[in-house]
């Protein structure tokens, strides 16, 4: 999924030639101008930030701590290190002080954060710590049941800002969109009173195939400033206290040692969050029981709680499609629009090519429960906060199943030169056009189109069983891409490079391995009240 986000702050640390304090500080005066009754003149030159969206890969459906022993270490050295307590009470009601207090107020953040920070449930820190001159300090920390975020920053020992994200690995996958992933054995995490870690964990690999396990949903740099935001569990829910714990090792080419557990105080967002029961029940026509329990308004984030497991006759029907399952599991997820009294959909989780950002699902929350239950699967779709005084409907749509088809054609490459191949599943098509050689990539080109409604992994391989390794990500021609709003399905031309390929082989076999499919035989219709009922 991909997601935008995040950063303000005027303080006494302000060293000569602090240029990202300079460039926030004008921001806020631009801010601060279009306040009624407030009038600056201020440069259009003057407005000049980097801004980089951030693009996350495929999400774990759950966290997993593989290494044990490692993350007990964690703890035991966080639980070594100082404690440094945030203030509490910086910020007042959604004034211009407001406006003047915060890096959570940026016009580039989504309005969730923004809204919660003019509101006052940001908190400033001094917390700090120093190791081969380097400081890395945390200037302001913003958490809900949902997501926690802090803005830091490096300074060097003369007291110059070094940049934020040096220490990152970054993979550059657009103009706009940069990931960044944790270097070596830093580790940035948030747990509860009880020590349980509260942030979600996500598996990557990056483009030089090293696979990186963290905690951070996304980093947002932002001049001299970066913030890091975190989604958060189940657990974090009845939580007086986060902590927020850094582990870094290594600073560009300084090593050392870095660490703080810094407590964030939850009170005043717990009070703010009301959660309203819904306990709406519909099975569907493959039978699959689908139950609205909750819905959740927190400070930045509107969620929606719900359970799904399957009724004997699902589970039977389950068994006579072995394409459902990959060894013994399955993946599946449901699919609702939320839309308000005029009909309009104000949030989704169908992937609308032409849907605003703000309507899309922020964070998607699975929990499978332990073995006393082990059909039912928790979910939590968060988006921007909901109009509290607006009425809403759940219209559930049916769900989107990841299937695993496995099915072949075989062809000669002389037969693909006079005419196109096309391999269909449940709506979706892949059709090869032509297949070239490059020499010198060593690649053959294979020219292929998907009409598809999300997803299409296929592979091909020669009449000698060699398979080829599929390179579509760095290859240098962009996908061709049109979207059909009424049948929600993409059609995507590309040239797809096949690694290895020194000489044009005789016959090829194309095998669709995995298509994402979407089941939109639903419409079940339940009512949301308002958050101030």
């Amino acid at each position: 999924m991909e997601k935008p986000y995040y950063a303000v702050i005027f303080t006494s640390e302000r060293t000569e030639g602090d240029h990202g304090y300079d460039a926030m500080v004008k921001q806020m005066v631009e801010l601060a101008s279009q306040q009624p009754g407030f009038h600056i003149p201020v440069p259009e030159s003057i407005f000049v930030f980097a801004k980089e969206l951030p693009y996350q890969t495929e999400k774990q459906q759950h966290p997993k701590l593989t290494r044990q022993t490692k993350w007990r270490k964690w703890l035991a050295v966080a639980a070594a290190s100082v404690v440094i307590g945030i203030s509490t009470g910086a910020y007042i009601s959604p004034t211009f002080a407001a406006y003047m207090k915060s890096f959570f107020i940026r016009p580039e953040l989504d309005k969730g954060l923004q809204t919660a920070a003019k509101e006052g449930f940001s908190q400033q820190t001094k917390a700090a710590v120093t190791d081969h001159g380097i400081t890395f300090r945390i200037k302001e920390v913003m958490a809900d049941t949902n997501r926690l975020i802090f803005t830091y920053s490096l300074k060097d020992k003369n007291g110059k800002l070094i940049d934020p994200t040096i220490l990152f690995e970054k993979n550059q996958l657009g103009p706009e969109r940069t990931m960044y992933f944790v270097k070596g054995l830093d580790a940035f995490y948030i747990t509860n009173e009880k020590g349980e870690i509260v942030s979600t964990n996500t598996t990557y690999k990056t483009k030089t195939g090293r696979m990186v396990s963290q905690s951070i949903d996304r980093v947002f740099p932002h001049g001299h400033y970066a913030d890091i935001m975190f989604e958060l569990n189940d657990k974090a829910r009845e939580a007086k206290q986060l902590f927020i714990h850094i582990d870094i090792h290594q600073i560009g080419t300084v090593e050392g040692e870095w660490k703080l557990k810094i407590p964030v105080n939850m009170n005043k967002s717990m009070m703010a969050t009301k959660t309203i029961p819904i306990d709406k029940t519909y099975v569907t026509k493959d039978g699959l029981q689908v139950t609205i329990k909750n819905l959740v308004h927190s400070p930045t984030l509107t969620s929606i709680e719900l359970e799904t497991s399957w009724t004997e006759k699902g589970k039977e029907r389950l068994k006579s499609h072995p394409e459902y399952w990959l060894g013994d599991q399955m993946f599946y997820q449901p699919l609702f629009d939320i839309v308000d009294s005029n009909g309009n959909i104000v949030a989704t989780t169908l992937p609308r090519w032409n849907i605003e950002t703000s309507k899309s699902t922020v964070f998607v929350y699975k929990e499978e429960l332990p073995s006393r239950h082990p059909d039912v699967v928790r979910w939590r779709y968060s988006f921007l906060p909901f109009s509290s005084k607006g009425t809403y409907t759940l219209v559930f749509r049916g769900i989107e199943r990841t299937e695993f088809p496995n099915q072949s054609l075989t062809f000669s490459v002389d037969e693909l030169e006079k005419q196109p191949i096309s391999l269909r599943y449940k709506g979706s098509t892949l059709t090869l056009h032509q297949l070239r050689l490059d020499k010198r990539k060593q690649a053959g080109i294979l020219e292929e189109e998907e009409n598809t409604y999300s997803y299409m992994y296929f592979e091909v391989s020669d009449e000698k069983q060699r398979v080829y390794t599929i390179n579509k990500k760095d290859f240098s021609e962009t996908p061709i891409i049109h979207y059909d709003r009424n049948t929600m399905m993409y059609n995507i031309k590309r040239n797809t490079m096949l690694e290895g390929m020194n000489k044009m082989p005789k016959q090829l076999t194309v095998t669709l391995k995995t298509v994402i499919v979407s089941y939109l035989n639903e419409n079940w219709y339940v009512s949301l009240p308002a958050s101030n009922d």
